[in-house]
């Protein structure tokens, strides 16, 4: 009998199954003779190939390899929470995640960031990966003796099918703006790829619903789920108590709690991650000493320096994501700094809007590169800029050399925040991934 089922040759272990899949973006047939080489036994392909080992030809590859998958993994009995939304997905899963690995039992996790099957922990190649390969990490988990598990669901995932048959106990809405349009078209097909999660909720899981979010009512009412909402007046609601450079003191349905993150919305954040403690009944006391302990994720807000001057990075490339992040950083700091770009061959829709953005909370503007991918940086640059008005800004194209810039003007009680890649390890360019971490080139220029 196989094993596991992997489409990335470096998962091939001996006796596992080999996908083949050959996508716009993506083609692995190149990897088959290294994947038989590594073990692998069965080799689902498109076409027939010279191999010694035993194949499978489909013109549908992914869809028999879903059907392997659903004969080699169990995970029935595993409680698997479903976070979806614009923005706040990953730091949500992470504290999640925390609170139940601390607090309940073994937690597997899906993400932007990372796959944990609590066997190994990979870097992420998509938010919400091939449906294959979530039943291979859940099944995994399960081996592992996994209890729970999180998991951000990105809108393409859901308009794609890769969590049909997964069966949610928590669903977790965070919010809904302007994104990902480069590939649904309008809002009201992505508000729809979004409320299928709530849709395949069943009577006996739970909604967790931001109500202050202006789409909150399209959620409550797709949904034979149990609905909790959350928010500032929510079943769940928060105070914000303190909130300085340092992070959050909130209080929630009249309990305290202390979380070095900043920001508003990430008091929306903890709150949904207290209303799914909840569900679990999970102790206060426990989630507390979570909270307090917790220092966030790579790229979320990350403070990357803190001495005369502050340098954040975040994985902010919404318009709606920036005003949130410049919003909260504003209140602390001398002069504002941000440095951003836009990625190349996305939604281009959003580029001035971010310039506005920009123009409406910073002090000093540096536009750079994000990911330019087949698009000239230049042409980027002219479009975010065709959104800022009357402030001066600088067009540094080269990302490394803005970032030295920025830091190179820097002065007491400045805040500069580093915006667009978060905790991207790359930058991609032409076809081809250089690496490139904000977070790093800000500790290799200061030296810390």
């Amino acid at each position: 009998m196989y094993r596991d089922i992997s489409h990335f040759v470096e998962d091939i272990k001996e006796g596992d199954i080999f996908v083949v899949i050959r996508g716009r973006s993506f083609d692995n047939l190149k990897d088959v003779e290294e994947a038989v080489r590594r073990g692998a036994k069965l080799v689902i392909t498109p076409e027939r190939l010279d191999i010694r080992v035993e194949q499978i030809v489909s013109g549908n590859t992914r869809k028999t390899a879903d059907e392997w998958a659903e004969r080699l993994y169990k995970f029935d009995d595993m409680e698997i929470v479903g976070i979806t939304g614009t923005n706040g997905k990953t730091t949500t899963s992470f504290i999640i995640r925390e609170i139940l690995s601390s607090c309940a039992g073994k937690t597997a996790l899906i993400g932007t960031v990372i796959w944990d099957d609590l066997t190994e922990v990979k870097t992420s190649k998509l938010t919400t990966p091939e449906r294959f390969y979530i039943f291979r990490i859940l099944g995994r988990a399960r081996r592992a003796g996994g209890k729970f598990a999180v998991m951000e669901v990105s809108s393409v995932g859901l308009d794609q099918g890769r969590v049909d048959g997964i069966r949610f106990k928590v669903g977790v809405f965070t919010n809904l703006t302007r994104d990902h349009l480069d590939y649904h078209g309008s809002m009201e097909n992505y508000l729809n790829a979004k409320l299928k999660l709530f849709k395949m909720l069943d009577g006996d899981a739970f909604a967790v619903i931001n109500s202050d979010d202006p789409y909150s009512g399209e959620f409550i009412r797709s949904t034979r789920a149990k609905v909790i909402t959350y928010g500032k007046n929510g079943e769940f609601s928060f105070r914000i108590l303190e909130h300085s450079i340092g992070g959050l003191v909130l209080d929630i349905n009249g309990e305290v709690f202390e979380c070095g993150l900043l920001g508003e919305y990430n008091a929306y954040n903890i709150t949904s991650a207290y209303a799914v403690s909840k569900i679990f009944n999970i102790p206060d006391e426990c989630v507390r000493k979570v909270l307090k302990n917790f220092r966030g994720v790579k790229g979320r807000l990350e403070r990357v320096f803190s001495g005369d001057f502050h340098v954040f990075v975040d994985y902010a490339h919404t318009p709606d994501a920036m005003e949130k992040v410049l919003k909260e950083l504003r209140r602390f700091s001398g002069r504002l700094i941000v440095v951003f770009g836009a990625g190349g061959n996305r939604d281009e829709g959003k580029r001035p809007l971010m310039g506005e953005t920009a123009e409406k909370f910073a002090d000093i503007i540096i536009l750079t590169s994000d990911n330019p991918r087949f698009e000239d940086p230049e042409r980027i640059i002219d479009d975010i800029a065709r959104g800022i008005k009357e402030k001066k800004y600088y067009r540094i194209p080269d990302r490394k050399e803005a970032i030295s810039f920025a830091l190179s003007m820097a002065r007491k009680g400045d805040v500069i925040a580093i915006l667009g890649k978060g905790h991207e390890n790359y930058q991609e360019i032409k076809g081809v991934k250089y690496p490139f971490d904000d977070a790093e080139v800000v500790r290799r220029i200061l030296n810390v």
